[in-house]
């Protein structure tokens, strides 16, 4: 899911740099606002169980 999140920024920025129209970018840029957004509450509500067990 990171790797989808920053292939979208990376797709937002190429936008920018190629000067496509304001709402492409400003359409992009809230997409990828929301994914993140998102993605930051599952992880914080989630249990990550990082212990080890043998």
């Amino acid at each position: 899911m990171d790797t989808l999140i920053f292939g979208g920024l990376l797709a937002t920025m190429i936008a920018m740099y190629r000067d496509a129209s304001r709402f492409v970018v400003l359409g992009a840029w809230w997409v990828m606002l929301l994914a993140v957004i998102l993605l930051m509450a599952h992880h914080i509500t989630s249990s990550l169980a990082l212990t080890l067990s043998y």
